[in-house]
């Protein structure tokens, strides 16, 4: 998508969004929506009840009571009992009830979930249902891409369609203003990096120059090795978790730890640790914790989303007003190598799965199939029409009341979110080609005419979902899975915080290959191929 050719409207521009937001989209129908105002009509003394689950990001509050909760009540007589877990402890939280059968009536799952626990029929096999939702089987024939889901050519989840406004990933982002205070060039290598942390560390002693969290149900050590070994030419996990990443220079999957270049990622790692330059607190830090020291001038890089950055320089410049993260250029190794991750446009691996115990399966499909259409699709991006916004002459303009409301929050786009409830209990969001989210953060358009760029020039990558497995090869993958993950867990801290533990690599890898690391790698690009054939 060519962000220089956007028509942006800047009749909204006092809201602020980051790249992590789940709102922007992509969406089919082009019918206009008849006008509607909020008003207290009753709904029936009789609503369908849904128990509905999903994480609460740290930043981000989730109303049970917001406007689109009482809206669905009033316009689908559905009431939504909206259940939220803060993203921290929401893997923990959802396997558990997953394990026990025990899921609400509709829940976030992702395709690790769905691969994982539909052969224990806990979900509900909505492929009968197909031919019922008009607005979903439109979208399957757009987008293919969400047949990659199905589990033994059965569908199992609702994915969420966001088509993003803003191209983010997990790129290297810095405090330029202290570069320029401390007259340092831009790091443009990881050895740079290494210097320019040194430097940041000595000017600041009680800081960790370097910080990193646990988020997307991924570890903070995993979030902290993504991005780094694979700038250094390997990688470590998948878009679900599994401990195997898709290289694209060969378009097969492979085990990270087996190349030497992993070994020198943890190497660096571990000298960043040594010295302190690493916040020691990586592995346990949450969203909300890694935000607070990257807001306050505790810490000042992270490889993360980028998308941040916005939200970090407002803080910052509300005392300091030159304080400022900028992405910098793609970071090389001492081997040549220089590329990133960025995320992918269509937010297709997070998905609404529904029980398989649910009361009136049809009357629960048929109010997703509505959540996918455009007048669902509207309420759950925007609010109420000629309320919360105006849509005039094909544009999605956020209203001057609701805009005046919020303006004086620390994070007015998410506050707006929070009270209205979109974003984050539809299925398909409103935006591509109107990017009324973006506004007082003109920095966000610029890092993202960056990445494309970047990933037109492959050096940056976006990650890939997972091809679909047979009932073989999901059986086998759970029983490798429980024993090579747990042996990683237990060792990849220990060589990042342990002086010499690297001195038993060799070893490491031997009970690696042991525990069926090689047969991942096998089973993965063994149903890829069937994939691309």
């Amino acid at each position: 998508m060519d962000f220089r050719n956007r028509r942006l409207v800047t009749a909204c521009c006092s809201l602020v969004v980051v790249g992590s937001l789940a709102a922007g989209c992509d969406h089919i129908p082009n019918r206009t929506v008849k006008p509607s105002a909020r008003v207290s009509s009753s709904p029936s003394d009789n609503p369908m009840t849904l128990s509905w689950m999903r994480y609460e990001h740290s930043s981000q509050a989730l109303d049970a009571n917001s406007v689109v909760v009482q809206e669905i009540q009033k316009r689908k007589n559905v009431k939504i009992a909206l259940q939220s877990v803060p993203q921290s402890n929401y893997e923990d939280k959802k396997k558990t009830l997953m394990a026990t059968n025990s899921i609400p009536d509709v829940m976030m799952v992702n395709q690790n979930d769905l691969t994982d626990f539909a052969d224990t029929r806990i979900f509900l096999d909505l492929t009968p249902y197909l031919d019922k939702m008009p607005n979903f089987h439109k979208l399957i024939a757009q987008k293919p891409e969400i047949n990659k889901t199905k589990v033994d050519g059965k569908l199992y989840g609702f994915p969420l369609v966001t088509k993003w406004s803003v191209q983010s990933g997990l790129l290297p982002m810095m405090r330029t203003d202290l570069l320029a205070k401390l007259h340092l060039k831009a790091p443009t290598t990881y050895e740079e990096l290494y210097q320019v942390l040194k430097k940041f560390k000595e000017a600041y002693p009680a800081s960790y120059p370097f910080t990193s969290r646990a988020a997307n149900g991924k570890t903070g050590t995993e979030n902290l090795i993504n991005p780094i070994a694979f700038g250094f030419g390997s990688g470590y996990t998948n878009i679900t978790g599994t401990k195997i990443y898709y290289e694209p220079l060969t378009q097969q999957y492979k085990f990270g730890p087996f190349a030497p270049e992993f070994k020198e990622a943890i190497a660096y790692l571990h000298k960043l640790y040594k010295e302190k330059l690493l916040d020691p607190d990586y592995a346990v830090a949450t969203s909300q914790i890694w935000q607070e020291k990257l807001s306050s001038g505790k810490s000042f890089f992270f490889q993360d989303n980028n998308g941040f950055g916005a939200n970090f320089n407002k803080a910052l410049q509300a005392k300091e007003p030159e304080a400022r993260f900028e992405l910098l250029p793609a970071l090389a190794s001492d081997k040549g190598v220089k590329r990133n991750t960025i995320y992918q446009l269509d937010h297709l691996g997070e998905m609404y799965a529904i029980s398989a115990k649910v009361k009136n399966p049809e009357e629960v499909i048929k109010l997703i199939d509505w959540m996918y259409g455009e007048e669902g699709t509207n309420l759950t991006s925007f609010g109420v029409e000629n309320v919360d916004y105006t849509l005039v002459g094909g544009e999605y303009q956020i209203s001057d009341a609701t805009k005046l409301k919020f303006k004086d929050k620390q994070d007015p786009f998410r506050s707006m979110q929070s009270a209205l409830g979109t974003g984050y209990l539809g299925l398909a969001f409103q935006s591509d080609d109107h990017p009324i989210l973006l506004s007082s953060a003109p920095e966000l358009i610029k890092w993202s005419e960056k990445a494309t760029q970047d990933l037109a020039d492959g050096v940056n990558y976006r990650e890939i979902n997972d091809p679909p497995f047979n009932k073989q090869e999901r059986d086998r993958l759970k029983q490798l899975r429980t024993q090579l993950d747990a042996y990683l867990t237990q060792n990849m801290d220990k060589f990042i915080v342990s002086e010499g533990a690297l001195n038993d690599w060799d070893t490491f890898i031997k009970q690696c290959k042991a525990k069926g690391a090689t047969e991942i790698e096998t089973i993965y690009n063994t149903a890829l191929a069937r994939v691309i054939k």
